[in-house]
């Protein structure tokens, strides 16, 4: 029995002790799950790590790759003859204040439901629909993502990617959390039916303001007024679109962020320095 060290962990406070099973392994992750959905995913360093899981270094992460099953007791994994000890949880969570709008027409690569980054939103098939449901939203009503969760391919499908970076700009705002109390996504139970559990564990962490490293750089790069391009480049090659569907997300709450200004209904006081400008 050999014991191994995490470089880091996130989210695991949500995630019961017990039997975790292969669920899919890739060359920078791997996912493990639970007969509830539940997900836990192992990160290879240097591609960040996501809202829940364990980041490792490449040594590491190449000796645990081969086990598909690990016994979780608090602050450690079992599995194969290997410990992994975990280390104190980070927690991805988004800080509140001014964000700067989203600079992406430099940008050509393509969204996930159609066209590429640098159109204007208008021209982007679901923007229209998603204004609407936002505006619902703000009105207290509960929205309607039936139609858009689970939309497009892969494991975290577009239209699911979208609404994480919604919700990373609505969060960083401080906007998500003054509506808190109007549900923005389905319940857990729900949303286990519309999409895949890698999926659904993105967004049950995004509820909760918890992101992906790449995406806490981004917007930490506009709230702090640093050149957010290489945090945007590197955001981008995340998955096949995922990346590029998430920033998309994020300039389309920036979008309706700016129309509930103009209408008087305040996002926030003082400069609104989180709206959209662009095309």
């Amino acid at each position: 029995m050999i014991t191994l060290n995490a470089l880091a962990c996130a989210g695991l406070y949500r995630l019961p002790d017990g039997e975790w099973t292969l669920h899919s392994r890739f060359s920078q992750a791997i996912n493990f799950c639970r007969p509830d959905g539940e997900l836990l995913t192992f990160f290879r360093y240097g591609k960040g790590m996501g809202p829940s899981g364990v980041l490792l270094n490449t040594t590491n992460f190449s000796r645990v790759s081969p086990v598909s099953r690990w016994i979780k007791r608090g602050n450690r994994l079992y599995g194969r003859g290997i410990v992994l000890h975990l280390p104190r949880e980070l927690r991805l969570q988004i800080t509140v204040g001014d964000v700067a709008p989203v600079p992406f027409s430099f940008y050509t690569q393509q969204i996930g439901l159609g066209g590429s980054l640098n159109q204007p939103l208008s021209a982007i098939p679901v923007y229209a629909r998603i204004s609407a449901e936002l505006d619902r939203w703000l009105e207290g009503q509960q929205p309607d993502w039936h139609w858009l969760i689970g939309r497009g391919l892969g494991l975290t499908p577009s239209g699911d990617d979208m609404l994480t970076g919604m919700m990373a700009v609505l969060s960083a705002t401080g906007f998500f959390g003054r509506l808190r109390e109007h549900h923005f996504l389905p319940p857990g139970d729900q949303l286990t039916l519309l999409t895949t559990s890698v999926s659904c564990s993105y967004l049950n962490s995004a509820r909760l303001g918890e992101f992906s490293t790449p995406v806490l750089r981004v917007l930490r790069d506009l709230q702090a007024r640093r050149d957010p391009h290489p945090a945007i480049r590197r955001l981008l090659r995340v998955g096949h679109t995922s990346g590029t569907d998430i920033l998309v997300g994020m300039v389309i709450a920036q979008r309706w962020l700016q129309a509930v200004d103009s209408r008087g209904m305040h996002a926030r006081s003082g400069n609104n320095t989180h709206i959209y400008s662009g095309g």
